[in-house]
């Protein structure tokens, strides 16, 4: 019981019978007061008040554990390749596939930015965001879309279109509540991956020019080759969360796939 409640009380035994009394002579059965037309001795009000406040935080300290049982660091549970739920909404608007160079398009209004699209005959097998990488010193993890999200158009101009995506990355995919920053997906992260999730089903661009004029790409089967473009196919952004993000653990995404789920850090 807290000391600001007992003075409390035993400033209002004092006012309502207009006497004084020490600490010691409060705490006696001999002092009482009438509630309710029954005669209450000051211990027995404060034997039940501690026994109650203490019943209380037994179950809040209850709570509380159960609580930090299913918090946990993303960082500390999460494997390469898992799902995780991560919220961006839906597009705005519709825009058709890219026709030229540097456009961006491939998606419908009111779908989700987590979805995959076709850019060609080649469809992505996979939707929604898996885990890249995991620094479990920082306790950072970094996602990456398990499809393409929207087609881009490439031809020739390979520094200005690493330039665009990672622009247009940072742009439609953060969402600051999970994430600190977005880019988009490079030879190095590509080649270092699993193959099995490098290889989405559907051909897309990395953001890095294997010389002048032109671009790595992933081929549906997940293997990585040169190409000057003059077509769109994907790419797919690498959203990097915020450190010590946490989870409730596993649940399940738009998608009802498993998916660890994350706790909004604002």
């Amino acid at each position: 019981l807290g000391g600001g409640y007992l003075l409390i009380i035993l400033i209002l035994l004092v006012v309502t019978n207009g006497i004084t009394y020490g600490a010691s002579q409060l705490a006696s059965e001999s002092v009482s007061y009438t509630k309710n037309g029954e005669t209450i001795t000051v211990k027995k009000a404060l034997d039940e008040l501690i026994g109650k406040s203490l019943t209380e935080i037994d179950s809040l300290k209850e709570k509380v554990t159960d609580y930090e049982k299913e918090i946990r660091y993303l960082s500390d549970v999460v494997n390469i390749g898992d799902y995780v739920a991560y919220d961006l909404g839906a597009w705005k608007e519709s825009v058709g596939k890219p026709t030229k160079e540097g456009d961006f398009g491939g998606y419908t209004k009111d779908y989700s930015k987590s979805a995959s699209v076709a850019c060609n005959a080649l469809a992505p097998s996979f939707q929604g965001w898996r885990v890249l990488n995991v620094n479990k010193d920082t306790k950072t993890v970094a996602i990456v879309h398990a499809g393409q999200p929207e087609c881009y158009y490439y031809y020739n101009d390979e520094t200005s279109s690493i330039d665009k995506m990672n622009s247009r990355a940072s742009t439609e995919y953060l969402n600051k509540n999970y994430a600190d920053s977005v880019h988009a997906l490079d030879y190095n992260e590509a080649n270092s991956m699993p193959v099995d999730l490098r290889t989405t089903g559907a051909r897309y661009w990395l953001a890095t020019a294997y010389n002048e004029g032109n671009m790595w790409r992933v081929n549906n089967d997940g293997s990585l080759s040169a190409d000057d473009g003059t077509y769109a196919i994907g790419f797919r952004p690498v959203v990097v969360l915020k450190a010590k993000i946490l989870t409730t653990g596993k649940g399940q995404d738009e998608f009802n796939q498993k998916a660890w789920q994350l706790v909004e850090m604002k």
